[in-house]
């Protein structure tokens, strides 16, 4: 770590005045011939003389399969456990209110993760690692290692993206988060052409490995590009799946050079949203350009910029023409990110419209991707059947969504920083949509039990292909890849290896089964990410610490960890720092956003512990009797209350027996009885809030209800009214 890392680490404190619990990032990465792996530390140092929670939201790569999951605290390492997310949840809240320390990881979609440690006590430091892997993916004679730090501001609520309030990120102007990165290269790469397109390399090692070493801050997503000279060769592994065998092939299919050109429509749609001001624009005017120069005479197009709302250029696809490249041409002119919002379905909407039937329509998307997006919007882009490109610009890209999108259309997704080459990238997706294949087929040496990904592969001229089958035995032979391109025929082989990781759960066996459960639900898929200890949108990471002298710690006060404001965002970022703006406040884009409704993150005050009020509290003699008894719990009966979190205990505390039968008919429909317990006590909350807003309870209330999720909040009508005549029958 540099000094100036270090000291700024050491005396930065958020916008209340409180030190900020991470101190420091440390990424071990090594990239070898097959996979990529990694391991990320996070420090936590609670320098405050009372107990915390640290919060902290940071983003991975959508493809990066989670290993495993430690904790060293006390001098201490202990190895998490994955469960299901509400199991995890509800153990880690009770842990939490009952004095324990607890250290969990959630994985809350589209390449987002979520930390949280509660009960780190006064003066404690933590150390929590976690690795990931994921197979080597060419583009070309390219491979990329992107290892994403800083997530920007979003356009639209979290909650309809299922991230809850508490662990929406949050971004401050003042913010910053150092880290440390440590890339070893082996086996053949070492012969590559390294360079970074983000970050100034330290380069050291020998013949037989290379080692990169990065020390910055965490406000650009880090880039390394390893060129080899020669195209990529295929590859292959195998590896225990339990009492079976799982084998993974990794081919680069290469259509050759001669590519018959298609008639086709495209629509070509840009990001003129207030996120994109700065570099990202610039990039989005490069991209244009360069795509009008690929276009031909057989092509019509359209060009669709979008941002709180749409603008297409033409009324319909216009076939290519003089005219038509003149007046695309002029709008290079006015490109500029001044539409306000990012309404993202809008735009893909409009494009969709426009298909003519039985013609080739590809969309080509260039944005940064700051929206939240559900699983909704993805359903309804599937369903489309038309491929989307996509090319992710500036320095924070969101990368879960856009790889996401491309992945379910059957396109694909490029990546571009301020100074990589925009041109390089256009032309290879006008390579990938011109040279489009039919009738692939992979053959397995034997029958396997199982394939993914399921249907007819999806080739690209130059795009590495990963293929994965299940056998009973392990495999041995050759595999092979055929297809058609332009009425050519194409074949690739690999031979499988003599050897097979013989670990029971093996990491090929896990990062398979990763991508089998991909967009799915249910106990089903719940049950297998436990098995195979993966973290999903399902599971979650989980550890508990049995803390001396629990009964006395009152509820950790939450302290989030701001995202640092993301280099090259241009006028927004450059005028709040200027006029010393807040971070919840100014750093939201107000001149971007301004008039577009949009919501962004919350700043937590909501998830904020209250004060605790002293056992001896005076009350009001003419409350309900439920409530008279809620706010005079002290600390210790405020925690087994919501230990047990259940109707029995409210039943014990005077609860009106009309109101508990409406209870137990709410969670006789199906909802969890903790669930129906918090969000009962928030009612008593808003209802009696000058009577428990100040007690001890109050704060237990406010946040075990902050930790729900967006649909655990969305009631059907009928639950509200019975929620609502349980609160009648206590006032009566």
């Amino acid at each position: 770590m540099n000094s100036k890392s270090s000291d700024k680490c050491a005396v930065l404190k958020d916008q209340s005045g409180n030190p900020v619990p991470l101190t420091g990032i440390d990424v071990r990465a090594t990239i070898d011939d097959v996979l990529t792996r990694a391991c990320i530390t996070q420090t936590y140092e609670n320098r405050e003389e009372l107990n915390i929670e640290a919060v902290y939201t940071f983003p991975l790569l959508l493809d990066a399969v989670l290993l495993d999951f430690t904790v060293r605290i006390d001098g201490k390492v202990r190895r998490g456990t994955v469960m299901k997310k509400s199991t995890a949840r509800a153990d880690y809240e009770n842990a939490v209110e009952q004095g324990d320390s607890a250290a969990m990881l959630e994985n809350t979609g589209d390449g987002l993760y979520s930390m949280s440690v509660g009960n780190l006590l006064a003066g404690q430091k933590i150390e929590i690692s976690f690795s990931y892997a994921y197979p080597n993916v060419w583009n070309g004679r390219l491979l990329r290692f992107m290892l994403p730090t800083v997530i920007a501001e979003k356009y639209g609520d979290p909650a309809s993206a299922g991230i809850d309030d508490c662990l929406a990120p949050v971004t401050s102007v003042y913010a910053q988060n150092p880290y440390q990165c440590t890339v070893t290269v082996t086996g053949s790469l070492v012969s590559a052409d390294i360079s970074s397109p983000t970050h100034r390399l330290e380069r050291s090692g020998t013949e037989g490995e290379i080692q990169l070493s990065v020390s910055d801050f965490a406000d650009r997503d880090l880039v390394i590009e390893l060129r080899s000279c020669s195209d990529p060769s295929p590859y292959a592994c195998c590896g225990r799946d339990g009492e079976n065998y799982v084998a993974a092939v990794a081919m680069t299919p290469d259509f050759g050079s001669e590519v018959k050109r298609r008639p086709r429509e495209v629509d070509i749609i840009i990001d003129c949203s207030g996120s994109m001001t700065g570099d990202s624009i610039i990039q989005a005017r490069t991209a244009l350009l360069e795509i009008l120069n690929q276009l031909q005479e057989t092509d019509s197009f359209n060009i669709i910029r979008f941002g709180s709302t749409v603008e297409p250029l033409f009324s319909k696809h216009e076939p290519y023409s003089e005219n038509s490249i003149n007046k695309a041409r002029e709008l290079l002119e006015d490109l500029d990110a001044n539409l306000g919002g990012t309404e993202l379905e809008d735009a893909l909407s409009a494009a969709f419209r426009t298909g003519t039937k039985g013609r080739l329509h590809d969309l080509l998307l260039i944005t940064d991707g700051q929206v939240y997006e559900g699983d909704d919007f993805y359903s309804r882009v599937q369903k489309a059947e038309c491929r989307i490109f996509t090319v992710g610009v500036g320095d924070a890209v969101s990368e879960g969504l856009l790889k996401k999108l491309s992945q379910i259309t059957g396109g694909m997704a490029e990546f571009v920083t301020p100074n990589e080459n925009m041109s390089e990238r256009i032309v290879r997706h006008f390579q990938r949509m011109n040279a489009p294949c039919s009738g692939a087929q992979i053959s397995w040496p034997e029958a396997p039990d199982w394939i993914w990904p399921l249907g007819e592969p999806k080739l690209f001229h130059g795009d590495t292909a990963v293929f994965f089958a299940g056998f009973s035995c392990r495999p041995a032979g050759m595999v092979k890849l055929t297809a058609v391109s332009e009425n050519h025929s194409f074949s690739w082989e690999c031979i499988l290896p003599e050897h097979a990781d013989e670990t029971e759960y093996s990491d090929l066996a896990r990062i398979c089964m990763q991508r089998r459960l991909s967009g799915k639900n249910g106990d089903n898929a719940a049950e297998l990410a436990e098995k195979y200890r993966l973290v999903t949108p399902l599971t979650s990471y989980l550890l508990i610490e049995e803390n001396a002298g629990r009964e006395e710690l009152p509820l950790p006060q939450i302290r989030v960890v701001p995202q640092m404001a993301v280099l090259g965002m241009g006028g927004a970022i450059s005028q709040s720092r200027a006029c010393g703006a807040s971070a919840a406040g100014m750093f939201s884009f107000m001149s971007a956003f301004a008039g577009t409704g949009a919501k962004l993150s919350s700043s937590y005050d909501s998830c904020c512990a209250g004060d605790i009020c002293p056992d001896d509290a005076p009350v009001e003699k003419d409350l309900p009797q439920l409530i008279f008894n809620l706010a005079a719990l002290n600390l210790a009966a405020s925690k087994s209350l919501f230990a047990a979190a259940g109707v029995d205990e409210l039943c014990t505390l005077e609860l009106p027996d009309g109101a508990a039968h409406k209870l137990r008919d709410i969670i006789s429909i199906g909802i969890c009885e903790r669930t129906v317990f918090v969000l009962f006590m928030h009612m008593l909350l808003i209802e009696f809030s000058d009577e428990l807003n100040s007690a001890v309870i109050g704060s237990f209330i406010k946040r075990s209800y902050s930790r729900l999720t967006a649909a655990e909040k969305n009631l059907s009508p009928e639950i509200e009214k019975l929620f609502e005549a349980a609160i009648s029958d206590i006032q009566d």
